[in-house]
């Protein structure tokens, strides 16, 4: 009976470091990599700017989907910038944006060509996919005055792009 106890408290004290080793490696194994982005989805941002005097500006009840996509980027939104995905399959983007003012849609587009390049991140990460600006070109079709690209390299940063002006 002595035996079987001198074996109970080697196994307990066995079971402890155990317990901890095997916890630290739990711990470690849900630590993220750094080099990781939170999020992998690269985006152009576009600021609006009044025509006449190029101040900055927001917008009212702003809707943007983008052109072959079902699923509205902004609905019914006070803006003063955009956040847009740029489509990773092609080299152009439209973007179809509309303005509600006295119960009367304005619509009108923005199209954006652009090159696509596949960043490697590391190997938990995977790529993303960053992009240069080529062109903007408003639609011509309503309120958009003009754009302009500020920031041609389209990284995984909140930095302004393009300049619509309205």
């Amino acid at each position: 009976m002595l035996r079987n106890a001198t074996t109970t408290s080697s196994i307990r004290n066995f079971s402890l470091p155990l317990s901890l080793l095997l916890l630290s490696l739990f711990l470690q194994a849900c630590v993220g990599n750094p080099n990781c982005y939170e999020s992998k989805e690269v985006l152009v941002y576009c600021g609006f700017y009044s025509s006449e005097t190029g101040k900055a500006g927001s917008i009212e009840k702003v809707s943007v989907r983008g052109l072959g996509s079902d699923s509205l980027i902004y609905n019914d939104k006070t803006l003063s910038k955009l956040a847009l995905p740029l489509r990773s399959d092609a080299q152009e983007s439209v973007f179809i944006i509309e303005i509600e003012q006295s119960s009367i849609v304005f619509r009108d587009s923005l199209s954006l060509s652009h090159t696509n390049n596949e960043w490697f991140i590391s190997m938990e990460c995977g790529c993303i996919v960053l992009h240069t600006l080529l062109d903007a070109r408003p639609g011509g079709a309503s309120f958009i005055d003009s754009v302009c690209i500020v920031n041609p390299e389209i990284k995984n940063a909140v930095t302004e792009h393009v300049k619509i002006y309205l």
